[in-house]
């Protein structure tokens, strides 16, 4: 259902209404990506991800993950700071002892090396800048992720899949 829409005088300054025509010739647009529009596929193991915005000015990215399965992402550290809200399920660290829940919010600071756990049917949108570095066993690196890794990994499933790039996507 659409909102009624009236126009009332507006009681913004000059130099607000000087602003507010910045904004709509140089600034970005709002946008709503409906649940349909991005595609859910596969990552690690049983784990899915859906992207949700890559931004490839700032190298931040938010993406939804979901898992039907108890399942582990790996030990991993990040390069920038990440932002999590748990929609569904329960996660966490192993190095840590707090256990996120529906509506959880945490924050992730750069630097810090730890192995994510998720329970069966757990969803989290992520908000994440920078990389992601990924450990073997013994340490060493083995994969560094970031906006354009999951944005070719993205691409990849739609030639698959037969899907077009929403392009309203990448900002």
């Amino acid at each position: 259902m659409n909102a009624p829409h009236t126009v009332k005088p507006s009681v913004l300054s000059d130099t607000d209404l000087q602003e507010l025509a910045a904004v709509r010739e140089f600034g970005g647009k709002d946008t709503h990506i409906s649940c349909d529009e991005s595609p859910w596929f596969n990552w690690v193991g049983e784990i899915e991800v859906k992207i949700l915005r890559i931004d490839n000015r700032t190298g931040t990215f938010v993406i939804g993950l979901r898992s039907p399965s108890d399942q582990g992402l790996g030990k991993h550290r990040h390069r920038g700071i990440v932002t999590a809200t748990t929609i569904s399920g329960s996660w966490g660290y192993q190095e840590y002892e707090w256990v996120a829940r529906p509506g959880d919010y945490v924050v992730e600071t750069p630097g810090t090396i730890h192995t994510l756990y998720v329970s069966a049917n757990t969803e989290i949108v992520y908000t994440v800048t920078g990389s992601i570095e990924f450990f073997n066993e013994d340490d060493s690196l083995s994969s560094v992720w970031d906006c354009f890794s999951f944005t070719n990994h993205y691409m990849q499933h739609c030639k698959r899949e037969g899907l077009q790039v929403n392009r309203r996507l990448f900002y």
